[in-house]
């Protein structure tokens, strides 16, 4: 299975917001993440890049 992590990027600094990340809304200028055991979290920002090889995203913060 290819479950991603999650990082939010604001400036210079790189923070993992979630892992086992495997469903990305996006909806209003918001991300929501759903995990792979059913948790979720909302980050405001704009999905910058979806790596499936490296298994990561990142969310540019607003």
């Amino acid at each position: 299975m290819c479950e991603l992590s999650v990082y939010t990027v604001k400036g210079d600094a790189r923070e993992k917001v979630m892992d086992g990340v495997v469903r990305l809304i996006i909806q209003d200028g918001r991300v929501l993440m759903e995990g792979i055991f059913g948790d979720s979290k909302e980050v405001e920002g704009k999905l910058a890049e979806v790596n499936i090889i490296a298994q990561n995203a990142t969310i540019i913060v607003t």
